[in-house]
Order: structure tokens, then sequence, then C-alpha cells
């Protein structure tokens, strides 16, 4: 069976199709076809071959939203429903907080109130499961508020920093 799903990944909307066969996932994204075989050693923790190469993966998720930890990378990404795309085309949010994936200990905190960021900078560095992941700004904007600090423990789900969205 084919399931179809858009995706919001910063400020692009990806289209993804995936498709069970023979024990795998075929998974295409934006046009582009992954044969990707998918182990489960615990919850929220996966094994991926693709393409003869094996990825292990960490994936947080809250409702339509996941964040994705792999090689040292995170990305936050959510399930576009017909409501957020409508909204995803107009003037777009004017602010938003970035939360911890999972639980994990704030190796660093790279930016201050007031420093304004590109897309795609690394704000927190946070260790979680033995892995270092980068917390990056989705958008370019103003960082707002910090509400963690190098030490500290955080909670999945948790509010680490807040990037006001640069108006044009």
């Amino acid at each position: 069976m084919k399931m179809d799903y858009r995706y919001q990944v910063g400020d692009e909307i990806k289209t993804v199709t995936v498709e069970r066969k023979n024990g795998r996932f075929l998974v295409t994204v934006d046009g582009d076809t992954f044969d990707v075989g998918v182990a489960s050693s615990e919850p929220n923790l996966f094994n991926l071959e693709i393409g003869g190469r094996r990825w292990r993966t960490v994936v947080g998720h809250s409702g339509n939203r996941r964040c994705v930890a792999l090689n040292g990378d995170v990305w936050r990404i959510e399930r576009v429903t017909e409501t957020r795309r409508r909204r995803a085309g107009g003037s777009g949010v004017a602010s938003g907080g970035l939360e911890a994936a999972m639980p994990g200990q704030v190796l660093d905190v790279l930016v201050s109130v007031g420093d304004t960021v590109s897309a795609g900078d690394t704000l927190v560095l946070l260790e979680a499961m033995k892995m270092e992941l980068r917390i990056t700004a989705p958008t370019a904007g103003t960082v707002k508020a910090v509400h963690c600090a190098a030490g500290e423990t955080v909670n999945r789900g948790q509010l680490l920093v807040e990037v006001e969205t640069n108006s044009e």
C-alpha cells in the first residue's frame, strides 16, 4: 500500500511517498526514490540501511511534528495539513520556540538574547543517548529568549530557545 505525505522542513514543503515492498520501504521524496531497510532496536531508535550504508537515527514526535536526529544533525519536520498549508502560504509564524526532541544534557548554548541568526545556524548543542545533537534555527530571525544553560538537563519537549522571525 502506498501512503502520500506532505512535510514542511524549514520553509520548504516536501512531498513524500512511502510504499512497503518485500519487507523494505520505497521512499520517494520530491521525485528521488530510496530503497530503505528499517529495524527498530528500541522505541524511537531506528537502524536504517540506505544504498548499502547504515545509519542510526532517533525520532521524537508530538502530534504532526517530528524531530529526526541523524549523524549529529537534527531536522524538525511537520506533517502538513490543509489548514497548515494555507497558513504557510501567508505571512507565516511571527515567532517560534525550539524544543528538545528528547531528554538530554545541554553541552553548549551558542546564542544570546538579541543575536541575529540565519536559517540552519546551530543555536544549542545537546547530548542525548550518547549522540551530540545540533538544535538549529528553522528560519532567519532574532533570538527572543534562551531557556537553557550549558550543563543543564532538559526533558523532551522542553523549550530551549525562542526565535522571532525577521519581518520582510
